[in-house]
């Protein structure tokens, strides 16, 4: 019986010659390279809406598959993101819930700033607002921040949670933030994967940055705890004023506390220690503790034994100390909010791990 000839596979990573990518079709002829590589240069000369406008058909001729049919592309490579050079224009704010409202009291949900913007998928940046974790404050003291740090092309999500006196405590705050996080996944695939969901950072104020901290050390910890095992786990954060520790905290006089964990040191000691994010590390991502030298709510002492803590346990972190109080953010216009908003969007727009 004639042998027959033998058929070589492709390598790993490589698609066999005419084989269809999943969600895409590859280009036949060379004039479709062209224009597509036309397309690309006026998308990037553009910019701005117009810009992104063009990119939703760059690749698309008569026999190209609809993308926005939810098929996966994931053998098709990105064009890389590229910061632009200047402000962009920002869209109204989209409100998404995380949760159904009838079991949150219409408390689950975020606030999604996007930019008009020529890049495919952005960074994230979710915003977490403090407020010593009680409902007398809610989000919009962030939008001002959500706004001007949307308008360098990144998308900010700004969420709302339950906060004691309205549902929340210990440990219903920390997971709705959680949830909250997790909710990046529906979001962007409604968008049409709009949002790069390998890079989502973190920055939280007060007891927000208690809560951010969490979020960034989420997917090494015990299942006990409330986010472990995160669906979209994050890949920097920065803490403003953040509570790290939450039985220095009391010590130092902080009586909001007690309402988070419902109860003093004495009768509920393992509670405090679970609820610090310093308890929990290494977190195993970027942290950069920033906090006023002058804060008389929370002691500068909560960053830099935080970030102390953090560099022992191997995690790359760093506090940096800033003129003022505890919110000099609240400022947009000033130095430290602005110095503040470029270490956000370093981390943002940091070159995912290729590993994952």
């Amino acid at each position: 019986m004639p042998s027959r000839p033998a058929t070589r596979r492709p390598a790993a990573g490589r698609r066999a010659p005419g084989r269809q990518v999943p969600g895409r079709r590859i280009p036949r002829t060379r004039a479709d390279l062209s224009r597509r590589s036309l397309l690309i240069g006026l998308s990037a000369a553009l910019g701005g809406a117009a810009g992104w406008a063009l990119t939703s058909v760059i690749g698309r001729g008569d026999d190209d598959e609809d993308l926005d049919r939810g098929q996966s592309a994931e053998s098709v490579a990105p064009r890389p993101y590229v910061p632009p050079e200047g402000a962009v224009p920002v869209r109204e704010p989209r409100r998404f819930h995380y949760a159904d409202p009838g079991d949150t009291d219409g408390q689950s949900f975020g606030d999604l700033y996007l930019p008009d913007s020529a890049n495919p998928a952005l960074p994230v940046v979710v915003l977490v607002h403090g407020g010593g974790w009680k409902d007398s404050l809610g989000l919009t003291y962030m939008e001002n921040q959500a706004r001007d740090l949307a308008s360098f092309d990144v998308a900010v999500w700004n969420v709302e949670y339950r906060r004691v006196d309205s549902g929340g405590g210990w440990p219903t705050t920390v997971a709705d933030v959680c949830d909250a996080v997790d909710h990046l996944a529906e979001v962007s695939a409604q968008l049409g994967d709009r949002l790069d969901l390998r890079r989502v950072v973190v920055v939280g104020h007060s007891a927000g940055g208690h809560l951010a901290l969490w979020v960034a050390g989420r997917a090494r910890l015990p299942s006990s705890l409330p986010g472990s095992r995160p669906v979209v786990p994050v890949s920097g954060c920065v803490s403003l004023a953040g509570v790290a520790d939450l039985l220095m905290a009391e010590r130092a006089g902080d009586r909001y506390v007690h309402d988070l964990l419902g109860g003093r040191p004495g009768d509920r000691r393992q509670r405090y220690v679970d609820a610090s994010p310093v308890t929990h590390l290494p977190a195993g991502v970027p942290v950069v503790c920033v906090h006023g030298r002058e804060d008389k709510v929370v002691r500068p002492e909560q960053s830099e034994s935080y970030v102390r803590a953090a560099r022992r346990a191997g995690d790359p972190a760093r506090v940096s100390l800033v003129p003022g109080g505890h919110d000099p953010w609240g400022d947009i216009t000033g130095t430290v909010w602005h110095d503040t908003r470029d270490t956000i969007l370093a981390m943002a727009r940091r070159s995912p791990d290729p590993a994952g």
